[in-house]
């Protein structure tokens, strides 16, 4: 069996190297050697993490460890010399028990890089707009306008948002441990709670802004108290508002848009569910085409996005998302 994928993984052109639980090389393809010549010659036996350069060495052996006790696949990045490699280092399992470790590398494109240099030149920027936000919510604290507060609190909500848009992709080039959107239910658990009803509140206030120049209202309709949830609420918000641009962009726009929630179900099956309602203005003959990259981002959030219509009522777009225990 042995002899068989060595056969098999000596013709992939890819770099290929198999690794066993205590993190020993066993295995590694002529693709491997050909662009890791620290390899010729010393596998079997060497540590997997001495195959690279230094400062790749804490990667390899994290995703190593990872993917060996978490049975899961890892995804990393590394160097050598000039070339970048995207990583992924998935368990090998026999009877129920992981028994090593495969790692495949491909070859990255030029842009990476460049995208990786754009992302660093963007950190200086964001942490000096940061810094004059927070002198200017300083300056602002003792002002009785309170539209001016709500701006600067707006304008470091929307700062946030795009640092961590900025960190998500440095995350999915470099394969930073926590980002990507695998197992966004899993993350869910172990993220921070936070009250959807404020949340939305602080939406429609900051939409309601943006419909004053036409003629569409947003009201919020939610019951005294809602169900925490636990996720990324930075990610929810961004979602939200880009459902209710999207409404604000149309033609004709609603007269009327109004933002609920509610709770469904019990215990383990108890969901919270979001909506989005378009009155008047409009013909409803079909439910609003919500972009991919909506649901996209409801998908990635654990949440199921559905469209309902009618045709003398109105339009929704109902947001399902699972309450905390």
């Amino acid at each position: 069996m042995i002899g068989a994928e060595r056969t098999l993984l000596s013709f992939l052109d890819a770099p290929v190297v198999v690794g066993d639980p205590d993190g020993a090389a066993v295995y590694a393809n002529p693709a491997f050697e050909m662009r890791f010549e620290r390899a010729i010659g010393r596998v079997p036996g060497v540590p997997l993490a001495e195959l690279f350069e230094g400062g790749a060495r804490e990667a390899v052996l994290r995703a190593v460890v990872s993917a060996c006790r978490q049975g899961e696949s890892v995804r990393f990045r590394v160097r050598e010399g000039a070339v970048g490699f995207s990583a992924v280092a998935s368990p090998i399992e026999a009877q129920g028990e992981q028994v090593g470790v495969v790692i495949l590398l491909k070859e990255e494109v030029e842009g990476v890089e460049r995208i990786l240099s754009l992302h660093r030149q963007m950190e200086q920027p964001l942490d000096e707009l940061s810094h004059a936000l927070e002198q200017l919510v300083g300056h602002t604290a003792h002002v009785r306008d309170a539209r001016l507060r709500t701006l600067v609190d707006d304008a470091q909500r929307s700062l946030a948002r795009v640092r961590k848009g900025a960190d998500e992709v440095h995350g999915v080039l470099t394969g930073a441990p926590g980002t990507g959107r695998s197992d966004a239910a899993g993350r869910a658990r172990g993220a921070r709670r936070f009250d959807p009803g404020a949340l939305l509140h602080r939406v429609a206030g900051r939409m309601g802004r943006a419909f004053e120049a036409g003629q569409t209202t947003v009201e919020v309709v939610t019951p005294p108290a809602l169900p925490q949830l636990a996720g990324d609420e930075h990610r929810l918000e961004s979602l939200l508002q880009r459902l209710l641009e999207a409404r604000l962009a149309q033609q004709p726009a609603p007269e009327q848009l109004l933002l609920g929630a509610r709770v469904t179900g019990a215990g383990p099956a108890r969901m919270l569910v979001i909506s989005f309602c378009e009155l008047g203005g409009a013909e409803f003959g079909a439910r609003f085409a919500d972009v991919p990259v909506a649901r996209e981002e409801a998908a990635a959030l654990g949440a199921e996005m559905h469209g309902v219509a009618h045709p003398k009522l109105g339009r929704a777009t109902l947001l399902r998302m699972r309450a905390a225990d």
